[in-house]
């Protein structure tokens, strides 16, 4: 099924500044030709380097995606461990 990209918005990180070596996620938010719309965060490096923009289709097995998204999830738990650790030591 073909998906477009509709929006592509910087992620809000709320009252706290991203931190350190986070990578800059965005917000996309697809369409497929049915209709149904779909929202994930992605970082906008990967992007950038495969030249995506808002109006292309996306390149990737929708449901894959979510697979990306665990992985992120994943990497930014173990930078959040990574500076809690830094801060133990500092203390």
């Amino acid at each position: 099924m073909k998906w477009i990209i509709n929006r592509i918005d910087e992620s809000d990180f709320g009252c706290e500044e991203r931190m350190p070596g986070q990578p800059l996620m965005v917000l996309v938010t697809l369409e497929c030709e049915d209709g149904r719309e779909c929202q994930f965060e992605v970082a906008d490096d990967w992007l950038r380097i495969h030249d995506i923009d808002e109006g292309d289709e996306w390149p990737e097995n929708v449901e894959a995606v979510e697979e990306y998204e665990a992985k992120i999830n994943r990497m930014s738990d173990w930078m959040d461990g990574y500076y809690d650790a830094l801060d133990e030591m500092d203390e």
